[in-house]
């Protein structure tokens, strides 16, 4: 299955705002460069950046999904043999804990890729799609407990509601919780074609059914929640005057990364008249406005039409 992968693997997706991400990456040339790729998937920004290191430079990736790891080391095998790479199995919400374990305290790139590769939803096996019969898994880290089984079959009503308002704002919210509810009651909903189908009877318009498990995939992550602090641990691990770059593809991605680096130009996030929270500013953001795909791009590669990249630099 693996090797089947690795043989189509450029024909199973495109990098998304490569070039920009290559264009506003620096680096030190008498200085170790320590890069951390937050989100490998399967390395297509990783190679481009590795392919311009110093050979005594440092390149980290993160990835909750083993199987993208192994796929994105067979990938990049004989790219560069003269720089260190350390592989971390493990989600980029603990970027500042797994860079300790290995001695990194300081790092002077960092970068986000915030939407799943498209291996996730071109191979069935990896349960994110509704296009073929999976179990209702949609974990990242299968080492996680909590699965969308748990969340179709067990969250209360108001919750999948909350769930379904919040991170996709969709507008059918409470009709597709209710029959989600009502269907639970009958027979446990077990596949993602069972769950395909209770939405289904509600609409039949894929962006839908495609906003529904969307909403899933992010609560069993905790996307949202986990991105915010790793933003925090990666700005405080940051080098003066290295920049963090983060792509990201959901509105409620792009508000948490524009919110988090906003905070982060301020002298005072506090409302007391007289500070108090002794908070100073640390980013300076390099465009006023969102990096967005050119046309060209968007016409060569449609999952890329909803991109956005942020770019900051730290000040101090």
């Amino acid at each position: 299955m693996q090797q089947n992968w690795v043989e189509k693997i450029e024909d199973l997706h495109i990098s998304v705002l490569l070039q920009e991400l290559v264009e506003n990456w620096k680096i030190f040339k008498d200085r170790k460069n320590i890069v951390v790729d937050c989100t490998l998937w399967l390395a297509w920004h990783a190679s481009k950046i590795i392919e311009k290191l110093n050979s005594w430079d440092i390149f980290v990736w993160f990835d909750a999904d083993k199987d993208n790891l192994a796929l994105a080391q067979k990938r990049l095998e004989g790219i560069r043999w003269d720089i260190e790479i350390k592989l971390i199995n493990s989600n980029f919400v603990n970027i500042k804990t797994e860079l300790e374990k290995i001695g990194i305290d300081e790092i002077t790139y960092v970068y986000y890729d915030l939407w799943l590769s498209s291996v996730h939803f071109d191979d069935a096996s990896k349960w994110f799609s509704f296009r073929e019969t999976g179990p209702l898994d949609m974990r990242l880290d299968k080492t996680s407990k909590l699965k969308a089984y748990d969340v179709v079959n067990y969250y209360p009503l108001n919750d999948l509601i909350k769930i379904f308002r919040e991170y996709w704002e969709e507008n059918m919210s409470a009709r597709i919780a209710k029959s989600i509810v009502e269907s639970r009651i009958l027979k446990t909903i077990d596949t993602t074609t069972d769950l395909a189908e209770i939405i289904n009877k509600i609409s039949q318009f894929p962006q839908v059914k495609a906003r529904i498990f969307q909403a899933i995939r992010i609560e069993v992550n905790k996307e949202l929640e986990n991105l915010e602090k790793s933003l925090q641990d990666a700005i405080k691990m940051l080098v003066l005057g290295w920049r963090i770059f983060a792509i990201s593809f959901h509105s409620l991605e792009d508000r948490i990364v524009k919110q988090t680096f906003k905070r982060e130009e301020r002298d005072c996030i506090c409302s007391d008249i007289i500070c108090t929270c002794h908070h100073k500013k640390s980013l300076k953001n390099l465009y006023k406005k969102p990096i967005l795909p050119t046309a060209e791009e968007q016409k060569a590669n449609s999952r890329s039409r909803s991109a956005k990249a942020r770019v900051a630099e730290k000040i101090i």
